[in-house]
């Protein structure tokens, strides 16, 4: 029993370094868009448009490989026989709290990049 709980901490332990990475990713977007409006102020181009796609693009591939690093674990733990079933469905309905939030974010940096994307210069000159 001491090995199977052992299995168990190693894949929550990847499941945690994992959404560390994703959350540095995202909190890399946010800053490249925060910097990139910073230069289109200060340089008169464009390059707050360019950033909102970079954070579709990272808010939409952090949480798609977020899913599906998720879903992969629990299959992985129910195939070696580490959760039951009930165990896994409960685990499908209620996901670790970092897992939530990690998603919400992913979710909302891809619905902001796009707006950036769309509209960055027309924020750029109501603002300014």
């Amino acid at each position: 029993m001491a090995t199977d709980q052992v299995r168990i901490e190693s894949l929550y332990a990847r499941l945690y370094r994992t959404i560390i990475g994703f959350g540095l990713l995202i909190a890399a977007a946010w800053l490249f868009a925060a910097f990139s409006y910073y230069l289109s102020r200060k340089t008169g181009s464009d390059w707050f448009s360019r950033s909102g796609s970079m954070m579709a693009l990272v808010g939409t591939a952090v949480t798609f490989r977020l899913v599906n690093f998720y879903q992969r674990g629990r299959a992985a733990a129910l195939k070696e026989g580490l959760v039951s079933i009930p165990r896994e469905i409960e685990l499908g309905l209620e996901p670790p709290k970092s897992y939530q939030v990690l998603s919400y974010f992913g979710y909302v940096t891809g619905i902001v990049g796009t707006g950036i994307w769309g509209y960055g210069d027309l924020l750029l000159r109501l603002i300014s």
